[in-house]
């Protein structure tokens, strides 16, 4: 029988992005969601990131933040994820309710993602966003894609051609399409890929989904994170759980 050494932990780090394997458990949000009633005060809206046709109102808080410049920044801010249970007693779904106020996301990955959010949300086409922010999401994590992309040979100029490439071979809708030309457009493209994390995050939080990190030694099976997921959901109340297990990777000792 194997053995597995592993810790459990909520939200995890956003350094640690080499996860072996994610499953989630089938207790999910009915189908017909309502997030209207989630206004969060993330920093930038639709408006700001497409001004060409902005003739809806925004779903989210507005505010006079500026589009981030070309500086970068070393500073990450860690999000606290606690979503109120969206189950009642009766089994019923009860309105989303807003984050914590004072937890503004700060970071230009998570302007960019709330934008395309709130872009989203006023075109009630969310879940079509989503399938599409996973799929170029996929994509661009490909092992021959990476290695363009790594490549600190190739120009960054050749380098926006094939993730605008990629993004024409997805065939999302042109709310991402133009937001990763855009952002390829301001030489931000190191950041596609942390938008497209955020948007998934911002995205989980709109649906009150527990996300976990489970560590161990050996890669668990899909069984063991499943239970892991059912005995998370039990206890926290969430409507979804997304287990990701992160096997450690140990340097050999040897004695000499």
């Amino acid at each position: 029988m194997n053995k597995y050494r592993f810790s459990v932990s909520f939200n995890p780090p956003l350094a640690m992005d080499t996860l072996s394997t994610s499953v989630s458990t089938t207790l999910k949000v009915p189908p017909h969601r309502d997030f209207s009633h989630f206004k969060p005060p993330y920093p930038y809206t639709s408006q700001q990131i497409f001004p060409q046709n902005h003739q809806h109102s925004s779903h989210l808080s507005s505010s006079t933040t500026k589009l981030p410049n070309n500086k970068k920044t070393s500073s990450v801010t860690a999000k606290n994820l606690n979503p109120p249970p969206l189950l009642a007693s009766s089994g019923a779904l009860s309105p989303l309710k807003p984050s914590n106020s004072n937890n503004v996301h700060r970071k230009p990955a998570s302007g960019y993602a709330a934008a395309l959010i709130d872009k989203a949300l006023c075109d009630d086409s969310v879940e079509l966003t989503r399938k599409d922010v996973k799929r170029v999401s996929k994509l661009l994590k490909k092992e021959q894609i990476q290695a363009i992309l790594n490549d600190p040979f190739v120009g960054e100029k050749e380098k926006g051609e094939v993730v605008k490439k990629v993004v024409k071979i997805g065939k999302v809708n042109r709310y991402l399409a133009g937001l990763v030309k855009m952002m390829v457009e301001r030489d931000k493209l190191g950041m596609v890929g942390e938008v497209l994390d955020e948007f998934e995050k911002i995205y989980d939080e709109l649906c009150g989904t527990r996300t976990v990190l489970v560590s161990s030694e050996k890669k668990m099976e899909e069984n063991q994170l499943f239970e892991i997921a059912k005995r998370v959901q039990m206890l926290s109340g969430a409507v979804n759980v997304k287990v990701r297990n992160l096997v450690e990777d140990r340097v050999p000792s040897f004695a000499l």
